[in-house]
């Protein structure tokens, strides 16, 4: 048993804290010391936090700091710091990457191997592919506040909507605009995935992550907000029912006891429940000490070489010269999305390479717990699986794939053999699969829960949160990100996380 720790002590109570966490270096040299109270901290420095507090500071409150509990390495985003078949491995083997870190236990097989956070300053927007869809309207129709939906998809703040405002951010930072033409693969029609990525000097890519924000030629209110790397947010600070800062512990092991205005969790979906379940119980000590409505993608793919590719249409074979993306929208029968890329292989093959991406449905043994009988802050348990109405997803998706193999295969005039998938759900050998050499008979596999790295939905508005993001049980505690979204639809989060983090910086700021 390790030696008791030094407590930080509160206006309520002694609270102790575990000498557990990681070491990391802060590098952009803002100290704390000089930092005294601010209105709005702000707890991650990832795509949620740092949208959120750049908004804040354009709107001319800048009284804000952003703590992260990683290490700056700087805001090169992994696809131009490293060749594609390095950065690949940082994904498919995360056990490779220092930043890697997963805060929680798992049960019942799930949230493991992919599944984790890349805790450093800019977090996962310097890992993600850029993909930029909206969340569907079939999915928005239900259990979303209207007047959310409204700011997303028509007009927010007396202009265009918020989804409008993240494609205009991401163009100007020098993405391509959407609207491209798309693509026929027989009797299917595909549109050209919109991407927040653009193509950098090194020849290789980078995804948008707000850390741009910060950029010498950015936005001076928003270059003056700090980001303190090497501060791990313990937990919140309450006093008489409302959450008044963070405890924190910095890369030297000092315990620090910051004040503020008001908090927003933004550190992803599992550790904003953490800290939602602490803050929650140190208000009310009857409240849960488990969050419910955990939900990460459900997604099938295949991989297969097409020889002779003489035989596809010229449009098929210019598609694997560009290697672009296309896809298919779900619909509210398959809640699915399903993208195609075809590439070049060795000795005039083509690859063909196809996903789906579909919305697990929240329910109430998905959730994320802790164990308030150990040292605090308490260990977390994530616990998730697929409901019956996931059952559905799974057999449209191996419909929409073989539904796209059968047309290939006339197009090449060969038999289309059934894809033949595994009865469970969740590839075990799913990164040597992705990795596996091309063959003319297609390789199938699917993501176990977690590894698509989406999870969201603990902390929903109508539920947890009021419209304003704000916890309706505890004042002055505000959270963004996927983990608010009450259904996520078939698209990845992104792009909503964006725009929601947009509408809560205006929000703060009003």
């Amino acid at each position: 048993m390790n030696p008791s720790p030094a407590p930080v002590h509160t206006a309520q109570a002694v609270v102790p804290l575990p000498d557990n966490s990681p070491r990391t270096t802060n590098n952009h040299g803002v100290s704390v010391k000089s930092l005294g109270d601010v209105e709005t901290l702000v707890v991650g420095a990832g795509m949620a936090g740092l949208a959120m507090a750049a908004e804040l500071a354009r709107r001319g409150r800048e009284s804000v700091a952003v703590l992260e509990a990683g290490p700056d390495r700087g805001r090169t985003h992994v696809q131009n710091e490293y060749p594609s078949a390095e950065a690949l491995r940082l994904w498919l083997r995360p056990e490779t990457d220092p930043d890697f870190h997963r805060p929680y236990r798992t049960a019942n097989g799930v949230y493991r191997d992919l599944a984790g956070l890349r805790r450093r300053v800019g977090g996962r927007s310097l890992y993600w592919g850029g993909v930029l869809l909206p969340i569907e309207r079939w999915a928005l129709s239900e259990h979303w506040p209207k007047t959310v939906v409204t700011e997303l998809t028509e007009s927010w703040d007396g202009g265009p909507s918020l989804y409008q405002r993240v494609v205009d951010d991401v163009v100007a930072w020098g993405a391509e605009p959407p609207g491209a033409p798309g693509l026929t693969i027989g009797a299917l029609e595909l549109d050209r995935t919109p991407h927040a990525t653009r193509s950098e000097a090194s020849g290789r890519w980078s995804a948008f992550s707000p850390l741009a924000w910060w950029d010498d030629d950015g936005d001076p209110r928003v270059r003056r907000v700090p980001i303190l790397a090497g501060h791990d947010v313990l937990g919140v600070r309450v006093e008489q029912g409302r959450a008044t800062g963070v405890l924190v512990r910095t890369v030297d092991g000092e315990l620090l006891d910051l004040r503020a205005e008001r908090v927003v969790l933004a550190a992803g979906t599992v550790v904003n429940s953490r800290l939602a379940v602490q803050a929650l119980t140190a208000s009310d000590a009857a409240a849960p000490r488990a969050l419910p409505g955990l939900v990460d993608k459900i997604s099938h793919g295949f991989t297969v070489s097409l020889p002779d590719a003489e035989r596809l249409p010229d449009a098929l074979r210019a598609a694997a010269r560009e290697g672009r993306i296309h896809h298919r929208t779900g619909t509210a029968g398959t809640r699915s999305n399903q993208f195609v890329r075809f590439t070049e292989g060795a000795n005039g093959t083509v690859n063909l390479d196809s996903w789906t991406m579909g919305e697990q449905r929240r329910g109430p043994h998905s959730k994320v717990g802790c164990d308030d009988s150990a040292a605090w802050p308490w260990p977390t348990t994530v616990h998730s699986g697929l409901e019956a109405a996931d059952e559905e997803v799974l057999a449209s998706q191996q419909h929409l794939l073989g539904e796209l193999w059968a047309e290939v295969s006339l197009l090449l005039g060969v038999p289309a053999d059934p894809l033949q998938f595994s009865p469970r759900y969740g590839s075990p050998d799913l990164a040597d699969r992705l990795t596996a050499a091309r063959t003319t008979t297609p390789l199938t596999y699917s993501f176990p829960l977690g590894s698509e790295q989406h999870e969201a939905g603990t902390l929903a508005f109508g539920e947890v949160l009021d419209e304003g993001h704000q916890f309706t049980d505890l004042p002055g505690l505000y959270a963004c990100g996927p983990s608010v979204m009450p259904r996520t639809g078939a698209a990845n989060p992104t792009m909503t996380t964006l725009a929601l983090s947009k509408r809560l910086g205006a929000a703060l700021a009003g």
